[in-house]
C-alpha cells in the first residue's frame, strides 16, 4: 500500500474558510463604498440646492415670479429679471446643437465605419484632446481669431445673403416697419461678438463630448446584424442607418450630455457673446447667459437684494439643468419602451 493511501482522514479546510471570510468582508466593503458614494452625491446635491435656496430667499419673496417675465437687470434701481439671460442661454445652446450634433455624429461615423485603422486612432486622439482644452483657452481663441474672422468674412457673407430674403412676416413695429424672416436674423450687421459667436464656440466645445460617446456606442453595434444586412443586399449607407437606429438611445444620451455642457459653460461664452442684457431675434446682436452674468457680476453684488438675485439666477440655472435631465430621461424611457 502506498503512502498516499494511508492519509484517509478529512483534509483541513482552514485555507478555504479564510478565503470565504476575506470575500465576505470584501463584498461588504464594496457595498459600503458604493452606498457611501450614492449618499455623498445626494448630500452634495441637497446641500447645493439648500444653499442656493437660502441665498435666493430674499429675491424669491421680493421679486417673486416677475423675475421670469422681465428682462430688466438694473442693480441701481433694484430691478432684476432673468428673461434675457434665459433667452441667451437657450439661443446659444440651440445654435450649438444645430451645428454640433450633425458634425459630431458624422465624425463618429467616420471614425468607426469609414476611416482605416491607421487614421481612426489619431483622429480619435485629437478629438479627445479637444475635450481636455480649458474653456478659457477656447475663449481666447474665439476672441482673437474666431470673432474677427466672423466680423470680416463669415457674418459679412451671411448678412449679404439673407438681408433681402423676406419669407414670413414675424412682427410689425409702431412706425409701420415690418420684421421679416430670415432677414431679421441678420439685422444690425456683422459684429463678431454676438449670439452666433457664442453658439459657435459652444459647438466646438461640445463636439468632442458627443463624438467620443457616439463613437463608443457605435463600436458596440453587433457585427451579426451588419453581416445579416449585407447578406440581404443592404448597401453601406443602409447598414450605417441601421447602426445609427440601433444605437439611438446612446446617441441621444451623448447629445443630452453635450447640451448640459453648453448650458453650463461660462468663460468661453462671455468672451465672445458681447455681454448685453437684451432679447433680440438677430444672431448678430450681443447677449448674455445665466452662467455668464454670475461670472461677470457676482463679486460686484454689494447689497443684499443684488446678492440674493445672483443666488436666484444660480438656482434657476440648477433647476433648469435638472429639468432638462429629467425630460431627457423621460424621452429615453419612451424610446426604450418603443424598442
Amino acid at each position: 500500500m502506498s503512502i498516499r493511501h494511508l492519509h484517509t482522514g478529512p483534509r483541513s479546510d482552514s485555507g478555504g474558510g479564510a478565503r470565504r471570510v476575506y470575500r465576505r468582508y470584501l463584498d461588504r466593503a464594496v457595498y459600503g463604498v458604493s452606498l457611501a458614494g450614492v449618499l455623498t452625491t445626494i448630500v452634495i446635491l441637497t446641500s447645493i440646492f439648500a444653499v442656493l435656496t437660502h441665498g435666493a430667499w430674499m429675491a424669491l419673496t421680493t421679486i417673486n415670479w416677475h423675475f421670469f417675465t422681465t428682462q430688466a437687470w438694473n442693480p441701481v434701481t433694484n430691478k432684476f429679471g432673468v428673461l434675457a439671460f434665459m433667452y441667451g442661454t437657450g439661443l446659444t445652446t440651440l445654435i450649438a446643437l444645430i451645428f454640433g450634433v450633425p458634425l459630431s455624429i458624422g465624425s463618429a461615423v467616420f471614425i468607426t465605419r469609414i476611416a482605416p485603422p491607421f487614421l481612426a486612432g489619431p483622429v480619435s486622439f485629437l478629438i479627445e484632446v479637444l475635450a481636455a482644452i480649458p474653456s478659457v483657452a477656447y475663449g481666447l481663441w474665439g476672441a482673437f481669431v474666431m470673432s474677427p474672422w466672423l466680423q470680416n468674412y463669415g457674418e459679412n457673407w451671411l448678412y449679404h445673403a439673407l438681408r433681402h430674403i423676406k419669407l414670413i412676416c414675424v412682427g410689425e413695429y409702431p412706425n409701420h416697419h415690418r420684421a421679416w424672416f430670415p432677414a431679421n436674423l441678420v439685422h444690425g450687421g456683422p459684429s463678431g461678438s454676438d449670439f452666433l459667436a457664442g453658439g459657435l464656440i459652444l459647438t466646438i466645445m461640445i463636439l468632442p463630448i458627443i463624438t467620443a460617446i457616439t463613437r463608443d456606442v457605435l463600436q458596440q453595434f453587433p457585427a451579426e446584424l451588419e453581416q445579416g444586412a449585407r447578406g440581404l443586399g443592404a448597401t453601406w449607407w443602409q447598414t450605417t442607418r441601421l447602426a445609427l437606429h440601433y444605437c439611438r438611445v446612446g446617441i441621444f444620451g451623448a447629445v443630452v450630455l453635450g447640451m448640459a455642457r453648453a448650458i453650463g459653460e461660462t468663460m468661453a461664452v462671455i468672451m465672445v457673446i458681447g455681454n448685453t442684457d437684451q432679447i433680440r431675434a438677430s444672431l448678430f446682436a450681443g447677449g448674455q447667459t445665466m452662467s455668464g452674468v454670475l461670472a461677470n457680476e457676482f463679486l460686484e453684488a454689494d447689497h443684499p437684494i443684488y446678492l440674493s438675485a445672483m443666488f436666484y439666477v444660480a438656482l434657476v440655472l440648477m433647476v433648469s439643468t435638472l429639468v432638462t435631465n429629467l425630460l431627457a430621461r423621460g424621452l429615453l424611457s419612451g424610446i426604450n419602451r418603443g424598442r
